[in-house]
């Protein structure tokens, strides 16, 4: 369901995707010795995966994710708009983040790349709303930040599974260069709506639960990869709703990177007042 794998702005009539916020979790994407969470594999450490218990080790990782302040992603999404390549790159404290989504070619976007960049209150979009600049920014200064969610798609997704019924540990695998144990369920909605344990918080329970239910889905099925250093090296979510089926998948890699998040160069990015007296010229015509 969109709300749960996407957030979405509206700026200036055009719906751009991207995420408010990074929490991240654990440690870095690189391969590291057998017996902490790399790809190699090896008889004691993956025997430890195997036995991993599903709804608590889950739990433990949303946890841990919820900690750090880094990550990036890579993934890929199809649903009735189309199919996308994905990735992304997250920071909470100073706030940044770059996302970059491409697919389907518009009218809105002739190569099919969204990519925005957000620095604090300024988010930026790459198009060429003002002739001559590669870039446009929109501010979101002064926006009501406590009606966001708070946490991160896979953290809220991973909380999602330890609340499920039916979730199991079906066995390891090597996600991104790292052995990883692989745990699987379906969550039904209106089983979701009314639990009332602690692997998912209030807000994050109501967030997924309206969002599945805008989007007329009755049940979906989780995937989520947690390494031997308890993180989450990849999700999946798939289902069907009113509107058709839909799946998503990503990677999480690179925790606690220096990200090096930057604005656009000034001199290619239109300001939003250029932006609005560009439009007002073309409604003007």
């Amino acid at each position: 369901m969109k709300a749960i794998r996407k957030s979405v702005v509206a700026a200036t009539g055009v719906a751009l995707a991207l995420s408010l916020a990074a929490c991240g979790g654990g440690s870095g994407g690189k391969d590291e010795p057998a017996g902490s969470g790399s790809g190699k594999s090896d008889s004691g450490a993956d025997k430890a995966l195997k036995a991993a218990e599903p709804a608590g080790t889950l739990k433990a990782a949303a946890a841990k994710g919820a900690r750090e302040n880094t990550y990036r992603t890579k993934g890929k999404r199809k649903d009735t708009d189309g199919e996308y390549v994905t990735e992304g790159a997250f920071q909470a404290k100073p706030h940044a983040s770059v996302m970059k989504d491409v697919g389907p070619k518009t009218a809105e976007t002739p190569d099919g790349l969204n990519h925005v960049i957000t620095v604090n209150d300024k988010m930026y979009f790459n198009g060429e709303k003002v002739p001559g600049k590669k870039w446009w920014t929109f501010s979101v200064e002064g926006a009501d930040k406590s009606k966001d969610p708070s946490s991160e798609l896979f953290v809220r997704m991973t909380s999602a599974l330890a609340t499920s019924k039916n979730v199991k540990n079906t066995g390891v695998e090597t996600v991104g260069g790292r052995r990883a144990a692989r745990f699987q369920g379906t969550v039904v909605v209106s089983e979701l709506a009314a639990y009332k344990g602690d692997a998912i918080t209030d807000k994050d329970r109501s967030f997924v639960v309206n969002g599945y239910k805008n989007d007329g889905v009755q049940q979906v099925d989780l995937v989520v990869w947690v390494d031997g250093d308890g993180v989450v090296a990849k999700t999946e979510e798939s289902g069907k709703g009113s509107k058709g089926e839909f799946r998503r998948t990503d990677e999480y890699f690179d925790w606690g990177a220096d990200l090096g998040i930057k604005p656009p160069p000034a001199a290619e990015t239109a300001t939003e007042k250029e932006v609005l007296e560009t439009e007002m010229k073309k409604q003007q015509k």
